[in-house]
């Protein structure tokens, strides 16, 4: 399919038109790439608070964007805006967030330094790499990288 379209199940993804992009050759492999990495899967509320206080800990957090249609995500817990707000209270440095315009992250972040809201200190003078960037034709917005070390 077209880059930017959703397919909600398995009938509609059939339904729709395929566009050749298969790979002719393998991946290179990459054994050992994530050797000494320990990747852990659980609610963030819980696990933040395990590790806060261990200087190892480096968050990289893709929460689903706030204010958007999420249907793609189908997750039977609702990401929303108590949840976000939820997982701002636990973050600390050093994080790195993926976010884009399509949410208001950024301008919430500005919020809660210019209005010195609970914990700002942790967020104040993040830094942030923006790329403009495509899903198709008319789909257009700027991707972010925020992150503070």
């Amino acid at each position: 399919m077209f880059s930017g379209k959703q397919a909600p199940d398995f009938d509609f993804l059939f339904g729709e038109a395929w566009y050749r992009k298969i790979r002719e050759s393998d991946y290179p492999i990459a054994s050992g790439y994530l050797d000494g990495v320990e990747i852990i899967r659980e609610n963030a509320h819980t696990l933040i608070p395990k590790f806060a206080h261990d200087p190892k800990m480096l968050l990289v957090l893709d929460p689903p964007y706030i204010c958007t249609a999420q249907g793609s995500y189908r997750q039977d817990d609702y990401f929303g805006m108590v949840q976000f707000l939820r997982l701002m209270s636990v973050v600390r440095p050093p994080f790195i967030f993926f976010s884009s315009t399509r949410s208001e992250f950024v301008d919430y972040l500005d919020w809660v330094i210019e209005s010195k809201q609970n914990g700002w200190e942790r967020l104040s003078n993040y830094q942030k790499i923006s790329l403009q960037t495509s899903l198709n034709y008319s789909a257009k917005y700027e991707d972010n990288l925020v992150f503070k070390f």
